[in-house]
């Protein structure tokens, strides 16, 4: 299904598209199938999918023949960043309205039901434990406090971290941005880092969760055992489990890759200027042309950009960088 976001993806037959509506407006479907080398057909296609979005408008020439022109991308990139933020607000709405379902839940025997509730530290720390072990290709981790585990604990789960990365499991570790001011957490992310794994920060993730494979999933309510609500639950396979590894997966895209000093990564001025252009979807070309520098060392920089923000896409880029406070 094609989003709004899709348009600043320049290699994309919808960013193709409306690159060339940016750089040639009121068009005519000729001129336009032209500038793409594409068939009549499909340029019609991709237009009708763009005026959809209401990244385009079809109008009409002085002859009566249809032409098409693109709104303002600032205003469609302020729209989707709309859109975005209205999804987590509905991701963190579900996911309260779990959490009373979850808390209303009372004790009941160790099953096979797609949810159970876990009431005792040590049960869940041995859960971790077990799941990490187990995992045959993946392991995503939502870490915050409160920390069930004390010091050697933490440790161990970072020896048993170490060697899973070296069979080859991949990690990915959502933490809490707060780890920068925790030195010895701080030291383990950055050391399995370099072991292979991934990990990145958010100013305030929703919960605690570990997911092994998509398979399975243990989700912690709170860290109080003289409370009489379970402290975490366990998911297997089931519509819950789906909702957690995609609130799992919305939440990476959003946060931004741990770093040795964040309050060093901040940008030079070309570098700003390359990001707000980029948000504007402009092209290497125009970025190039606008700042006075070769096209080849617009290209450098942009993909070293995207590296640096852990994004995937010119509009997460510019999600990451006004995250940070770099724009």
């Amino acid at each position: 299904m094609t989003e709004l976001g899709d348009i600043f993806e320049p290699g994309s037959p919808h960013g193709r598209t409306y690159a060339v509506l940016v750089h040639h407006p009121r068009s005519g479907l000729a001129d336009i199938a032209r500038y793409l080398d594409v068939t009549p057909e499909e340029a019609t296609a991709t237009l009708e999918i763009l005026c959809a979005l209401q990244a385009a408008v079809r109008l009409e020439d002085a002859e009566g023949e249809p032409i098409w022109d693109a709104h303002a991308p600032e205003s469609l990139s302020e729209a989707e960043a709309r859109r975005r933020q209205h999804e987590i607000n509905q991701m963190h709405a579900a996911a309260a309205r779990l959490s009373e379902t979850f808390r209303s839940v009372r004790r009941s025997p160790r099953g096979n039901g797609s949810i159970v509730p876990v009431f005792e530290r040590l049960e869940m720390l041995a859960d971790f434990e077990e799941m990490q072990t187990s995992a045959r290709n993946s392991v995503k981790i939502i870490e915050r406090g409160p920390y069930l585990s004390d010091i050697e604990r933490e440790n161990q789960q970072y020896l048993l971290k170490r060697a899973r990365i070296g069979d080859g499991v991949r990690y990915q570790t959502l933490y809490q941005d707060t780890i920068y001011q925790d030195a010895e957490r701080l030291r383990h992310a950055l050391s399995t880092n370099a072991s292979g794994a991934q990990a990145r920060t958010l100013p305030e993730p929703p919960f605690k969760l570990i997911i092994v494979d998509d398979e399975r999933a243990n989700l912690v309510l709170h860290a109080d055992e003289r409370r009489p609500d379970p402290m975490g639950l366990r998911f297997t396979a089931s519509p819950a489990l789906r909702l957690l590894v995609r609130t799992f997966d919305v939440l990476w895209s959003l946060a931004a890759p741990i770093s040795v000093n964040p309050a060093a990564d901040e940008l030079d001025d070309r570098d700003k200027a390359i990001l707000t252009l980029m948000g504007l979807g402009a092209t290497d070309d125009t970025i190039a042309r606008r700042l006075g520098m070769s096209r080849r060392t617009v290209v450098r920089r942009t993909a070293r950009l995207l590296e640096r923000l852990g994004a995937s896409t010119r509009f997460q880029a510019g999600v990451q960088a006004t995250r940070r406070g770099w724009l």
